[in-house]
């Protein structure tokens, strides 16, 4: 990794960059020993008590014991190095599943807004002056904020130690962290460094109650850009010190979480531009401390700032995997069919990698349960025998609605199993309805509660559908036994599967006949979904994607000459195998629904380095986000490293260490990847995708 071109001489950020560099946010083993530890002890301890208070003796064991790993030259306090992915020992995650401890998945943006604008006092107090106080749920909540206060306060503590050890020229700077954190033990902040160390405490505290992926920031530039504004305006930061405060604060986001998104820009419910100085000071810091995290989504719509789509297309240009752009129109439109009104709709976060939810008020799941169209389509071609293209579709279309039945079936079961097994009381008391409702988040108290249905291979089954109809009953050159026997074996004949692959118009060439068959089939899936209901108000809300659901779990190879061993599509992008241009991948991804998917239709393009070089890079980025946002596409992101590249690292990681790529939705450094992961964006490569 290189050296920041912020000015890190300047002695506080250096020492964390430093820090970064050396660990690279790999989970801490004593940290998640200690994690492990409060787990047992507080499950061992409270047998046969409520859920909701086991899981309240976990973070009060985890407030007491934590590991305090601040440094006299940090910004910012706190570490979420304990997170780890299984977490502990085998023998200790079969006692804790054996004591009964699960968790939540995740996914989902808690009210950090709401917190730093009344404090953790206000929310205790109106849990006392609730009705129903005393009751599981909210005692369970009061109990996890003060838990909170004790996480804060030992903080704190060790802060106030540093000050003596600090160098004298630091001694200032720690005794006024010292003095920040024991400010927000109760009150609202009341400058940014004091909200930023807030939000922070706050995301590892929700990964110590919930070691999940994607616990999302949400607007964090709308949220933190009051207090920065008033900082700036009393001369208590200068732009040097804001531009390190964030700095630190995105270092922070390093240690291990991932998916942790942070949107920026959008409008609010009247359609007045919400950008502001921060909206554009984190893609800069981003971009130039070449980070992975925090995974930067930018909202964009008609009257967006210049500036801000300028930022995010000169990050783009540095090859990082970052940003994610979005396009607000089709994103507020998708979650208004899913029942959320215009005016929360319009305050949406990305979550994990691309999928929208209102902030702090929506228990989003926005990966919940998915279903592969791929696998539906194949096992309709062995089981029927339709005798034109209309029957096809029909009979398709009839097996995709028996697949939703089951798939909505599952879903309410492992609804009903989280809400036994996982109550979230801290994220709860963090998110807006449940405190009012006296109800926790995984029993639906949020004022919102959503469950995404995540919807793979697209690409692949309109390609499979218009090979058929062109094949089968356009030319008749095929029968339908002769290509079902021939998927039975997994085309052990070469030349005929290459016959299916060569038929031309496939999506994603900006043919008429697959742009038709993709604006049918993701409206009829989409509306399926949204037409479908769960137990307690529960919305299904339908994505295009499934997280790396282009490499996993093919169970079948396709119509289109796909074999079982070949990689899908990724999100609403044409297959792999596809011949085609940028400008034809986006005008066939325009046909799509996106409207009707609130959940998020991802589409990824791969330029050449060259081709993002300099301000001409930059600008060829800008102009393919509004060429496909202004035909109504959802999302876009950019990859740039070449196949060759990405074969050097995986031959040589130790000279490829800090090679970022975008694996799904978010940045990651190659050379940690699976192989499978790592061969699959090889291929991509190799198919300019």
């Amino acid at each position: 990794m290189q050296k920041s071109e912020i000015a890190i001489e300047k002695h506080r950020l250096s020492g964390m960059l430093g820090r970064y560099l050396e660990h690279r946010g790999e989970p801490d083993p004593q940290q998640g020993e200690v994690w492990v530890g409060c787990v047992l002890t507080a499950y061992r301890e409270t047998t046969g008590e409520p859920t909701a208070l086991r899981r309240v003796r976990v973070l009060e064991e985890f407030a007491e014991r934590a590991v305090m790993t601040a440094r006299p030259d940090d910004l910012i306090h706190g570490s979420q190095r304990f997170w780890q992915r299984p977490p502990g020992t085998p023998e200790a995650r079969a006692e804790m599943a054996e004591l009964g401890w699960a968790h939540d998945i995740g996914h989902l943006i808690h009210d950090y807004g709401g917190l730093v604008r009344e404090g953790i006092g206000a929310r205790l107090d109106r849990i006392k002056r609730h009705p129903e106080s005393s009751g599981t749920a909210l005692t369970s909540m009061a109990r996890a904020l003060r838990a909170f206060q004790e996480y804060i306060r030992r903080h704190a503590d060790w802060a106030a130690k540093l000050v003596q050890d600090a160098p004298v020229e630091w001694q200032s700077d720690c005794l006024r962290r010292t003095e920040d954190l024991r400010a927000i033990e109760r009150d609202a902040p009341e400058t940014l460094a004091q909200a930023l160390q807030l939000v922070w405490l706050v995301q590892t505290f929700l990964h110590a109650e919930n070691p999940a992926t994607a616990i999302s920031f949400g607007r964090l530039d709308r949220i933190l850009w009051p207090f920065a504004r008033a900082d700036l305006a009393a001369g208590r930061l200068d732009s040097d010190e804001l531009r390190d405060l964030i700095a630190a604060f995105c270092l922070r986001c390093c240690e291990c979480g991932e998916s942790q998104n942070l949107t920026v820009g959008g409008q609010d419910e009247d359609g007045v531009d919400m950008t502001n100085p921060l909206s554009i000071l984190f893609p800069e810091v981003v971009g130039e401390l070449r980070l992975k995290q925090p995974s930067l989504s930018v909202r964009v719509h008609p009257n967006a700032d210049p500036a801000l789509l300028d930022a995010a297309c000169r990050l783009t240009a540095r090859g990082l995997g970052q940003p994610a752009f979005i396009n607000d129109e089709p994103a507020i439109k998708g979650l208004e069919a899913a029942g959320i009104p215009h005016e929360r709709a319009c305050d949406f976060g990305i979550v994990g990698c691309y999928e929208p939810s209102p902030q702090g008020d929506t228990h989003a799941n926005t990966v919940a349960m998915h279903m592969f169209l791929t696998d539906i389509l194949a096992e309709y071609v062995s089981d029927a025998s339709p005798e034109t293209g209309e029957v096809l579709r029909e009979g398709f279309l009839g097996a995709v609605r028996r697949s939703y039945d089951e798939v909505l079936s599952k879903a309410q079961m492992l609804w009903d199993r989280r809400k036994a097994r996982a109550p979230s009381p801290f994220g709860s008391a963090l998110l807006d309805g449940c405190i009012d409702s006296a109800c926790d988040m995984s029993a639906a108290g949020a004022r919102f509660s959503l469950y995404g249905i995540n919807i793979h291979g697209l690409g692949d089954t309109v390609d499979s559908i218009h090979v058929v109809e062109e094949q089968v009953f356009g030319k008749g050159e095929l029968t339908w036994a002769e290509l079902s026997r021939a998927m039975a074996d997994d085309f052990p004949d070469e030349a005929f599967r290459q016959r299916l692959e060569s038929v031309d118009g496939r999506y994603g060439t900006d043919d008429p006949r697959t742009n038709e068959l993709a604006a049918w089939l993701s409206e009829a899936v989409a509306t399926m979904v949204l037409d479908s209901r769960m137990e307690h108000g529960v919305r299904p809300y339908p994505a295009l994607f499934k997280w790396q659901g282009e490499v996993h779990n093919h169970r079948y190879p396709g119509p289109d000459g796909r074999r079982r061993s070949q990689d899908l599509a990724f999100g609403v992008g044409p297959s792999p195998r596809t011949e085609t241009s940028p400008t034809a991948i986006l005008n066939s991804a325009s046909h799509i629904r996106h409207d009707l998917c609130g959940c998020g239709n991802p589409l990824g393009l791969r330029l050449p380095a060259s081709d993002l070089a300099a301000d001409a890079g930059a600008d060829r980025a800008r102009a393919l986000v509004k060429t496909y946002f202004e035909g109504g596409g959802f999302h876009l992101h950019f990859n740039v490293e070449d196949a060759e590249t990405l074969r050097e690292a995986k031959a040589d990681p130790d000279t490829h260490r800090d090679l970022l790529v975008r694996i799904s939705g978010l940045s990651a450094r190659f050379v940690t990847l699976a192989p499978d992961l790592q061969d699959v964006l090889i291929h991509r490569a190799d198919a300019g995708l």
